[in-house]
């Protein structure tokens, strides 16, 4: 998940390609990249990011910031949020964390081997370029602070979950706004620790974008009585993305900025992903134990980003109504603190 440090940043990635331990980036079984999801990360100056990545409707679609297939315009706004609201099988991973990048020499050694972009071009790397600081590596660390791949189970903090990778410019004509990001992780679909190669890009230039501030971050801690639930959204640019969770009961949702003079229609929800993490046996589980279960505590009170934040996120920057430590308190009680923000 490719970023920079020094501004809010938007990674979209264009391709993944796993390597299996039996094969190696220039074996002839090593399947072509492709991108199955829609993977956006939002990223803040102080490295605060929030990444989700959902499932297409058509996985072979070129369009990485869209999770649906064109389809005819909902009649209301309620209607276009039902068709747009998906089960957690739609979705492949969903962090919040904090990030890290430090110059480094690659701890992986890819250059001087053959790279396969999207578009099936083949570029190499030379240890010449890296010398001359023409393609520096940066390593990257990010720490997940909630990740909707880890089913809780109320038995106090586990380890600290983070993963790593080495990234690069790309060389080459046309790819100067491309990093290619190697390292390992899981392979959700083997369940092993696999080698992978990730190709990100920026958002699009000269798109619409909303006034006032380019960064924003707002924070839910369960440590503040929060009714045990903890999250972060994240706004950069013309994209805002939150992450919520109340034990193993999740909720995601990505929105993008389309203006007008209308408040309440500037930003477009594009997703919403909500479930529970584990399934219906984890769930199952969790109630028999008297763990997580919010029907217990919370009768009839779903998850939810309320509409009065997002328009919170909106006015951020305005002279005179909002700065850092700023609250802003729900209906339900929840309690969310602005934690940055940047011109």
């Amino acid at each position: 998940m490719a970023s920079e440090q020094k501004r809010g940043d938007v990674s979209i990635r264009h391709s993944i390609r796993w390597f299996s331990t039996t094969s190696s980036s220039s074996s002839s079984d090593t399947p072509p990249p492709s991108e199955p999801t829609s993977t956006i990360v939002l990223t803040s100056p102080g490295g605060r990011f929030v990444d989700l990545r959902i499932l297409k409707e058509d996985p072979s679609s070129p369009d990485h910031t869209s999770v649906f297939s064109p389809q005819p315009q909902p009649a209301s706004e309620t209607e276009a949020e039902e068709v747009k609201t998906l089960t957690l099988s739609r979705l492949d991973w969903a962090i919040a964390g904090t990030s890290t990048h430090t110059p480094t020499r690659p701890t992986i050694g890819y250059y001087g081997q053959k790279l396969i972009l999207p578009d099936g071009r083949t570029v190499n790397g030379s240890v010449a370029d890296l010398k001359q600081g023409k393609q520096p590596y940066q390593r990257g660390r990010w720490t997940h602070w909630v990740d909707s791949r880890v089913v809780y189970t109320g038995e106090g903090a586990g380890e600290e979950v983070a993963d790593e990778g080495d990234m690069y410019r790309i060389p080459g004509e046309h790819n100067e706004k491309l990093t290619l990001e190697k390292g390992r992780m899981v392979n959700p679909e083997t369940g092993r620790e696999e080698e992978y190669e990730e190709v990100w890009g920026p958002d699009e230039e000269g798109v619409a974008e909303p006034p006032y501030v380019k960064c924003v971050v707002w924070e839910l801690d369960n440590e503040a009585e929060n009714r045990g639930a903890e999250g972060r959204v994240v706004r950069v640019g013309r994209w805002t993305q939150g992450i919520l969770r109340r034990g193993n009961e999740l909720l995601c949702e990505r929105w993008r900025w389309v203006g007008g003079e209308d408040e309440r229609t500037r930003w477009r929800l594009e997703a919403r992903v909500r479930g529970y993490v584990g399934g219906e046996e984890r769930e199952k589980l969790d109630i028999e134990a008297g763990r997580f279960n919010p029907t217990l505590s919370w009768p009839g009170q779903e998850l939810e980003f309320s509409k009065g934040l997002i328009a919170d996120v909106i006015g951020v920057g305005d002279p005179g109504k909002m700065e850092v430590g700023n609250m802003v308190q729900e209906r339900n009680g929840d309690v969310w603190t602005l934690v940055e923000w940047c011109p």
